[in-house]
């Protein structure tokens, strides 16, 4: 039952808010696709913030979704002590870099007055529960080693069976509590995302490259 709701129930449930919202903020205009910008109120620890999470949460997604499309590719480079060794050293510096940029993104978004001003709910709970994400994954970094090689050789299965609708809960059996809750967190993002305006993450990397140039003129 333990890995029945937590495998099964909760990833479908994420998954039918995130394309009902989805298609909901589609339908009725509400999706937030483009990013708040703040940057007008506050720029150099906007500045910080969004470099340090930007670039290290894209290069650990990329490297999620690497280990899920190749599996076998990823497991015949990561055979070696020394690649595997520096892959996961690699993988927990940029982890940190997301933690530091996470912090300094909701200190900017409490302690600016006009930042917090024109912040909702979404902009706080959204950075928050990214917080705890980034945390469960260093804990799982630190405190079990070859994590990438688990992720490569077991969570991928597991991915791939629930994409298919044949969910298989064996290739999660005997996970760590802190692994499940990296799970967990990671498809409860996935359920709030288009409530919030990190949405502007799946379709700015699309849009960027069909959309006009744009042009802004300040008004004295």
């Amino acid at each position: 039952m333990y890995n029945t709701f937590f495998y099964i129930i909760i990833p479908y449930l994420c998954l039918a808010v995130f394309i009902t919202g989805t298609v909901y903020g589609i339908t009725r205009g509400r999706l937030a696709i483009s990013a708040p910008a703040t940057g007008f109120f506050e720029k150099r620890k906007l500045s910080w913030g969004i470099t340090a999470w930007h670039y290290a949460i894209v290069i650990i997604l990329t490297g999620h979704l690497l280990g899920f499309l190749f599996p076998k590719a990823v497991m015949n480079i990561l055979s070696g002590y020394k690649i595997m060794f520096a892959v996961e050293a690699l993988a927990f510096g940029l982890g940190l870099a997301a933690f530091l940029g996470t912090i300094i993104l909701l200190f900017r978004r409490i302690t600016e007055k006009t930042v917090s001003k024109n912040s909702n709910f979404a902009d706080y709970f959204i950075l928050i529960i990214l917080l705890i994400q980034v945390i469960l994954g260093l804990s799982t970094a630190a405190n079990y080693r070859w994590g990438i090689n688990w992720y490569v050789s077991h969570m991928s299965g597991y991915l791939k069976s629930l994409i298919t609708f044949a969910p298989d809960v064996s290739y999660a059996a005997g996970m760590p509590g802190v692994v499940t809750a990296h799970i967990v967190t990671g498809f409860l993002i996935l359920a709030v995302l288009p409530f919030t305006r990190l949405m502007h993450l799946v379709f700015v990397p699309v849009g960027y490259f069909f959309r006009k140039p744009q042009q802004i003129i300040f008004h004295k």
